[in-house]
C-alpha cells in the first residue's frame, strides 16, 4: 500500500493542529493581485520557487507568450446629469477607445444572452449594450458569451453591470488570448439600477466612455513539480491558477487554491509521501485571460503519461464543496463510489466547467475535475470573485483548514484506486459537449478545439 493511505490520518492532524495554511494564503495575498504580466505577478511566482528550493522540491518553470493588456484610465459618463461620471473599470483585453471618446445610447441588454439581444437588435448597431452578470433567459451564460454576442449585434460598446450590491465593479476577460473588438466597461449594481431608471422614465440615454489601455506580446511561466509515486508512469495532475485580476488580491480566486497545494506538498514532504501514482502540481499562469496558459501548455507538452486532471478553482471560501465531473458518466460513477470516503460530502455533478483549467485537459480526453467552494445561494454567480472585495478576510480559518483537508483525502483517495476511469476519444468528448448543447457558444468564445 502507498504511503499516503497510511500517513493520511497523521497529516490530517497536523493540518488542524496549526495554521499555516491561512498564513500561506496571506502570503500570497500581501504579494498584491498577482496579475498576469505585473510585479506581483513575479512576485509570486519567486515565492512559489523560494518555497519549493527551501523543501528540496524540484521543479520545472514552463514559459510561453501570450497577449498581455494592462489596465489604463477609463470615464464613464452619463448624459443629461450635469456631466457627473459615473464610477467604472474597463474590462480585462478590451481596447482603448479613440483620444476623443465613444458615444452611443445605452441599450438595455438584460442578461445579454442571444434570446434577449435578438429581441432588441435593431436598437443595437452603433450603441452600447448593457447587460448584467446575473442569470439570463437561457440561464447562466459566461461574461465572454455575452461581450461576443453584443459584438454579433452590432454594438460600438459593452457595458457590464455587477448583478450583486456593494458598489463593486465587475472585470474578467471580454476574449481569449486576443484583443476584443469593441470597448468594454464594468459597472456597479447601484450604477446599473440608476441607469435602468432613468430609462424607464425618458426611453433614450446617451453615455460616453473615454478609455485608454496598453497591450504587448509578453511572456508568463507556470511552476511544475512533482510527488513521485509507486507507478512513476501514471500522473495525477493537481493544478489551480495562481494569477489574479489587478483589482483586487483574488483570495478566494485563486491564492488560496494555490495556498493549498503548496501546503500539500511541504506534508507530503515531512511526512516523505510517496503515494500509488504520482503526483503533479500545476500553479498555472494567464488563467484570467481566458483559460490562456493550460490552454497553450496541454497544446504542446506530451500528456500521455496524464491519467487524471483534478482542478482547484475557488476551493476555499465555502464549506460545501462541490465537485464536477465534465459530462463523463464513468468518472461520476467512481467519485461517488469514494463520496462515503471523503471528509464531508461534497455535491458531486456531471456539470462542465469550460472557463477554468481544467477545460484543456477535458479537450484531450482526460477525465477531469473542477473543485470549488459552493456558494450557499447560487443566485450570487461569482460573489466577490471578480471584484475588489475579493479579500482574505472573507476566509474563516476553519474553512481554510476544510478545505486543505478535503483537498487531501480526495486525492489520497482518487491515487490509490486500482482502476481508474479510462480517457475519452475525441468523438466521446465532443459528444458530451454536444449532448450539454455546449458547441455553439464555445465556438462563439474560440474555445472549440474540434475540427
Amino acid at each position: 500500500m502507498d504511503n499516503l493511505s497510511v500517513e493520511k490520518e497523521r497529516i490530517l492532524g497536523k493540518i488542524f493542529n496549526e495554521n499555516s495554511i491561512i498564513d500561506r494564503i496571506k502570503d500570497l495575498c500581501l504579494l498584491g493581485s498577482r496579475f498576469s504580466g505585473s510585479e506581483s505577478e513575479k512576485e509570486a511566482q519567486n515565492y512559489m520557487i523560494t518555497f519549493l528550493s527551501n523543501l528540496g522540491i524540484k521543479f520545472e518553470e514552463y514559459e510561453f507568450e501570450y497577449q498581455g493588456w494592462e489596465r489604463g484610465t477609463c470615464e464613464f459618463y452619463i448624459k443629461g446629469f450635469d456631466k457627473k461620471e459615473f464610477p467604472a473599470i474597463s474590462l480585462v483585453l478590451a481596447p482603448s477607445t479613440a483620444s476623443e471618446g465613444l458615444e452611443g445610447y445605452i441599450i438595455d441588454g438584460n442578461g445579454g444572452s442571444d434570446t434577449e439581444l435578438n429581441r432588441i437588435r435593431s436598437k443595437i448597431p452603433g450603441n452600447f449594450v448593457m447587460v448584467h452578470s446575473g442569470d439570463t433567459e437561457e440561464g447562466w451564460l459566461h461574461r465572454r458569451i455575452k461581450y461576443a454576442n453584443a459584438v454579433e449585434y452590432g454594438a460600438d460598446g459593452f457595458i457590464f453591470a455587477n448583478h450583486n450590491p456593494g458598489q463593486l465593479f465587475p472585470t474578467g476577460s471580454v476574449r481569449s488570448n486576443r484583443l476584443g473588438e469593441i470597448p468594454a466597461i464594468g459597472i456597479s449594481k447601484e450604477t446599473y439600477e440608476f441607469i435602468k431608471e432613468i430609462l424607464a422614465r425618458k426611453k433614450e440615454l446617451a453615455c460616453k466612455i473615454n478609455v485608454e489601455n496598453k497591450s504587448e506580446v509578453t511572456t508568463s511561466k507556470h511552476i511544475i513539480w512533482d510527488i513521485p509515486g509507486e507507478i512513476e508512469d501514471e500522473i495525477i495532475v493537481i493544478g489551480g491558477h495562481y494569477d489574479g485580476h489587478d483589482i483586487a488580491q483574488g483570495a478566494t480566486d485563486n491564492a488560496a487554491s494555490i495556498a493549498v497545494i503548496l501546503e500539500l506538498t511541504r506534508l507530503f514532504k515531512e511526512f516523505n509521501v510517496k503515494p500509488y501514482r504520482t503526483l503533479r502540481f500545476i500553479a498555472f499562469a494567464v488563467e484570467e485571460f481566458g483559460v490562456v496558459g493550460s490552454t497553450i501548455y496541454t497544446n504542446n507538452v506530451d500528456l500521455s503519461n496524464i491519467v487524471t486532471m483534478i482542478n482547484f478553482d475557488g476551493l476555499v471560501g465555502h464549506i460545501p464543496k462541490k465537485i464536477t465531473c465534465s459530462g463523463y458518466e464513468e468518472l461520476f460513477k467512481s467519485i461517488n463510489e469514494i463520496k462515503g470516503e471523503l471528509l464531508y460530502d461534497p455535491i458531486i455533478t456531471k456539470d462542465i466547467i469550460t472557463a477554468s483549467d481544467n477545460y484543456p485537459f477535458m479537450c484531450k480526453g482526460i477525465p477531469n475535475l473542477c473543485v470549488f467552494g459552493e456558494k450557499p445561494d447560487p443566485r450570487m454567480g461569482r460573489g466577490w470573485g471578480h471584484t475588489t472585495a475579493d479579500t482574505f478576510d472573507k476566509i474563516s480559518r476553519v474553512d481554510a483548514k476544510l478545505s486543505l483537508a478535503f483537498a487531501l483525502v480526495l486525492i489520497e483517495k482518487i491515487s490509490s484506486r486500482r482502476e481508474i476511469p479510462r480517457r475519452l476519444s475525441e468523438s466521446e468528448v465532443i459528444k458530451i459537449l454536444r449532448n450539454a448543447k455546449l458547441e455553439e457558444n464555445l465556438k462563439l468564445l474560440e474555445k472549440w478545439p474540434f475540427k
